[in-house]
């Protein structure tokens, strides 16, 4: 009887695991065809764009649960330009617009932030700023992007300006010259204005607010050399202030500035940017 009343158990023990074992994997294969679901099922809309824009959609649960939302709010409609961006993202980060190699095509048009959000990610323990763009020709949805891939005019304060400005012999912060040094940084993000396919469009409104065409542009490059570099190095690493870097980086790339008048517009991106460390100078010419 007591040899009963233990394979009882025994078989009682060995139907609850099975069970407990099929439940599991039936769970793992569900998951598994969710993950797949999110990233082969779109709508005829999102498949419509991807063909029209050239550009690959995706959806990811594990993206969207990678990120907590702490904060967003609403700002004006506040111009903004986009550098070195390869991805715009849904609202809840569930989607993700994919440009890669074709995201040049983003650069150099005029979108609007409508607001602005802070998310925690889970994974590396670290907070992120993100900006929705709204709606327009160029723009098919309302994405958002992390703050390292925009330009907004207002960078670094006027009183950081002026002091960088200060190190040069006979410069002068001009704010007419600013929007030019502003287009130029918003338009050329890599520097290199050769084949640039927004050209006449950057000239127009070059004229259009500094009124003259000989003006002259100088740009500063964190990447140019080696001694450029170590420079952007030690700004990163804290061991200098962004006004010895300029101050140095300037003696080593540009050395003079044949300006008219000593007026100069300047525009230095900002930390978050993804261009930190490059500036623009731009001068009307003797």
């Amino acid at each position: 009887m007591k040899c009963l009343k233990y394979l009882f158990l025994v078989i009682t023990f060995s139907l609850v695991l099975m069970f407990s074992i099929n439940v599991q994997a039936n769970l793992f294969v569900k998951q598994s065809n969710e993950r797949a679901n999110d990233t082969t099922q779109l709508s005829n809309y999102e498949k419509n764009i991807m063909e029209k824009y050239n550009i690959d959609i995706d959806k990811s649960t594990e993206r969207k649960n990678k990120y907590k939302l702490l904060w967003r709010k609403n700002i004006p409609n506040k111009p903004v330009y986009l550098t070195s961006v390869d991805s715009l993202y849904s609202q809840d980060f569930l989607t993700r617009y994919y440009y890669g190699k074709d995201s040049s095509y983003l650069y150099g048009i005029p979108y609007n932030a409508v607001e602005e959000e802070a998310v925690h990610n889970k994974e590396d323990n670290n907070n992120y700023i993100f900006y929705k763009l709204a709606k327009n020709t160029n723009m098919p949805y309302s994405a958002w992007v992390l703050n390292y891939g925009t330009v907004f005019e207002q960078s670094m304060p006027k009183a950081t300006y002026e002091k960088m400005l200060a190190t040069i012999t006979n410069a002068k912060l001009d704010k007419t010259l600013q929007k030019g040094a502003y287009i130029a940084a918003r338009h050329f993000v890599d520097g290199n204005t050769s084949e640039d396919s927004l050209a006449e469009d950057y000239q127009d409104a070059i004229y259009q607010n500094i009124r003259v065409d000989n003006y002259g542009q100088k740009i500063i490059n964190p990447n140019a050399d080696a001694y450029s570099k170590r420079q952007f190095q030690l700004l990163n690493n804290r061991k200098i202030r962004y006004i010895t870097y300029f101050k140095r980086m300037f003696q080593h790339q540009i050395k003079d500035l044949n300006t008219c008048g000593n007026k100069v517009g300047i525009y230095a991106y900002p930390s978050s940017s993804a261009l930190y460390g490059r500036i623009v100078l731009f001068y009307i010419h003797k």
